[in-house]
């Protein structure tokens, strides 16, 4: 608390340039300053961000790409729902308070009347600290992939992740009983909340077995006079398990 009473904020202002090719090619982009003079670049007031700007005003012919570097980058998915973060994941996504979202989950879990299968427990155990999924459930959602999204969906061994430390590996992760039962089958026989709960978790169990996204990332160093900004950019390449979902 007295760390807290003591702060003293500082002012602090950035300058970003709109850059584009001289040629007229590609769209505009933002490159922010991060150096001035070779060193790292602070800018504490207005006055000081101002005689830079006027001084980057006069060098608007100046700019020039000193270094571009591009690489491939990993965007692995995320594991499967634990308690925690199934409560997190519903905040964001479905507006749910922790309290109802176990409410909801305990009636997913407990069981509903699908139609002819009768009544159905859609999810594994709601409270677990686990990321565990069993060889079956894998091999199941394995099949699913494949025939659903392609082949190239599929890591070629099936994803362990790791679970917290003290975690009830008794227990699994929560995930559908059978990623047969997709959301869309058994909309009908779902309230809404449930459907949305039902749905949130189905997606995460599903893309948390397939592979990761890859993008093409750019980073571009820019010079002008004793100025040095930089931009940077991705596209993505491979949707991978983002095809299914991303996490809040």
């Amino acid at each position: 608390e007295r760390e807290v009473r003591a702060f003293v904020p500082t002012e602090y202002w950035s300058i970003t340039a709109r850059c584009a090719r001289a040629d007229g090619m590609g769209p505009e982009f933002p490159a922010r300053l991060l150096r001035v003079d070779g060193g790292k670049v602070r800018i504490s007031s207005q006055a000081v961000a101002e005689a830079l700007l006027a001084e980057l005003e006069a060098l608007r012919e100046a700019f020039r790409v000193s270094a571009l570097v591009k690489k491939q980058k990993r965007r692995n998915p995320v594991p499967p729902f634990t308690t925690s973060k199934l409560q997190q994941e519903a905040v964001r996504k479905l507006r749910f308070t922790a309290r109802k979202t176990m409410q909801v989950a305990q009636q997913l879990y407990e069981g509903i009347d699908v139609g002819d299968a009768g009544s159905v427990g859609l999810i594994t155990y709601m409270r677990t600290d686990s990321t565990r999924v069993s060889p079956e459930a894998q091999a199941e959602v394995r099949t699913l992939i494949a025939e659903r999204y392609g082949a190239q969906f599929l890591p070629e061994r099936p994803p362990v992740y790791k679970s917290g430390k003290g975690a009830q590996e008794a227990h699994e992760a929560i995930r559908p009983t059978s990623v047969l039962l997709e959301p869309a089958q058994i909309a009908s026989h779902l309230t809404r909340d449930q459907l949305a709960l039902y749905t949130l978790i189905w997606n995460r169990f599903v893309a948390s077995q397939m592979r990761p996204a890859l993008f093409d990332t750019t980073s571009v160093e820019i010079v002008a006079g004793r100025f040095g900004f930089r931009a940077s950019g991705q596209h993505m390449t491979f949707p991978g398990f983002m095809q299914v979902y991303v996490e809040g």
